[in-house]
C-alpha cells in the first residue's frame, strides 16, 4: 500500500510522556528524555517516518552547507542534537557552547570526542552574565529581558536566575581555531555575538552564518554583516516538497510554508 509522512502533530498525543529513549544520530548515541516537548518530537523524528519541522529545518540547513572537514562553532547546543546532526552532516568537529548547568551535563556525556563542550554563554565579552532560565521545557533560557517580554508564559510569573560564564566567540576562535560555520540559537543574544566576534569577522570570517533571530533582531544582525555577508536569507519548508526555501530576510511565513521558529541564513556568497 502507498505510504505517506505524517506531521508530528498527527502523532503527537500517542507519544509517551515519561521515560527515556536512546537513539544514534550520526553512529553516537544520545538519550532523549520524554517529559520534555521537544525531546518527544525529536524520539519520534528519528523513529518514524514522520516530520517534524522544527528539527528538521536545521538538519535541512546542515546538509545545505556543512562541506565535509568543516570546524562549526554550535551556540546554544542545548542537550548536542545539533552538534550530532552537524556531524553527520560532515562536520569534522563541533565546538558547542551550552551555559545551562543541566543541559551542559548531557551535552558533555555524549560519547565523542568531535563535540567539544563548553559551559559558556556566548556574548559581547568574557565574564559573568544573568541567565533567565525557562521553567516552561528545557530550551529558550535568555540573557535577553527583551527576549523575557516577548515570551513571558516560558518564564513563569516569578524568574528563576542564574550566574553564567560568559566568553566571546574570539575567545573560541583563539582557544579552538577558526570556524567554517557558526550556528546561534542565543536567545536574542546574537547581535552581542557578533560583537564578541570583531576580531573573528576581519580575519577569518566563517563561510557561513545560521541565526534563530526573533522580532527586528534580524535587521540589526544583517547590518552587522553587511560587509562580510552580505547574502542574507529567511528559510523556509515548503509544505509541497519539503525543501529549503531561501527568501528574502524581510519575508514572513506563508501558506505555503511549514511553521518554524525564524531561521536565517548569511552567506558571504550567492546561496545555490
Amino acid at each position: 500500500m502507498p505510504t505517506r509522512e505524517l506531521l508530528y502533530t498527527e502523532i503527537e498525543s500517542l507519544i509517551r510522556e515519561h521515560g527515556k529513549a536512546s537513539f544514534e544520530i550520526g553512529s553516537i548515541p544520545i538519550t532523549l528524555e520524554l517529559s520534555h516537548r521537544h525531546e518527544r518530537y525529536y524520539a519520534a523524528s528519528l523513529l518514524l517516518d514522520i516530520r517534524y519541522p522544527q528539527g528538521d529545518v536545521d538538519r535541512a540547513l546542515f546538509r545545505h552547507f556543512v562541506k565535509a572537514g568543516d570546524q562549526v562553532l554550535d551556540a546554544g547546543a542545548n542537550i548536542g542534537v545539533t552538534a550530532l546532526e552537524l556531524l553527520e552532516a560532515g562536520a569534522r568537529r563541533v565546538i558547542a557552547a551550552e551555559p545551562i548547568p543541566e543541559l551542559f551535563a548531557r551535552l558533555a556525556s555524549l560519547p565523542t570526542d568531535r563535540v567539544v563542550p563548553i559551559e559558556q554563554a556566548i556574548s559581547a565579552a568574557p565574564g559573568q552574565a544573568t541567565m533567565t532560565v525557562s521553567l516552561a521545557h528545557n530550551q529558550g533560557s535568555s540573557l535577553k529581558d527583551e527576549v523575557l517580554a516577548l515570551f513571558p508564559s516560558i518564564f513563569g510569573d516569578t524568574h528563576r536566575t542564574l550566574s553564567v560564564a560568559t566568553t566571546t566567540i574570539d575567545a573560541l576562535r583563539a582557544e579552538h581555531g577558526s570556524f567554517d560555520i557558526w550556528k546561534l540559537d542565543i536567545e536574542g543574544a546574537e547581535v552581542d555575538a557578533l560583537a564578541g566576534a570583531r576580531e573573528t569577522l576581519t580575519h577569518r570570517p566563517p563561510r557561513i552564518i545560521i541565526a534563530e533571530l526573533y522580532g527586528e533582531l534580524r535587521h540589526t544582525f544583517r547590518e552587522h554583516l553587511r560587509d562580510t555577508h552580505p547574502h542574507g536569507h529567511r528559510v523556509f519548508l515548503r509544505k509541497s516538497d519539503y525543501q529549503l526555501d531561501f527568501a528574502d530576510v524581510d519575508a514572513e511565513p506563508g501558506e505555503s510554508h511549514h511553521h518554524t521558529s525564524p531561521m536565517f541564513v548569511f552567506s558571504q556568497k550567492p546561496i545555490v
